[in-house]
């Protein structure tokens, strides 16, 4: 089954649509598009327990663990709204990403 390719990138603004963390929004700061995950930052934390070593003491990581695409949706920087991306091919060829709400490519 071919999947279609993810379209949100790293330093993305996103917002979370489904789920514990839903309504949160942060930066993109790792795509993994093969799994179709994302990390975004303050959103989905966790915690790594680290045993204690020989003259340290144990203690508690916090970290960002990766969410679905499907759960996401971008935030346009222009009309500061969430919204699906479209393609569009630019006069000199290149592939946009552009708002479906205010047609604006995105700079990211």
């Amino acid at each position: 089954m071919a999947l279609s390719k993810l379209r949100i990138k790293k330093n993305d603004t996103v917002r979370v649509m489904t789920g514990r963390d839903r309504g949160q929004q942060g930066k993109v700061t790792q795509v993994f598009p093969r799994e179709r995950l994302v990390v975004v930052e303050g959103v989905n934390l966790r915690y790594k327990h680290l045993k204690g070593r020989r003259g340290q003491a144990g203690s508690r990581v916090q970290y960002a663990a990766p969410l679905s695409a499907n759960k996401l949706m971008v935030l346009c920087p222009q009309c500061s709204k969430i919204t699906r991306l479209q393609i569009t091919l630019a006069a000199d060829g290149r592939k946009l990403r552009v708002c479906h709400r205010c047609k604006q490519p995105l700079t990211a």
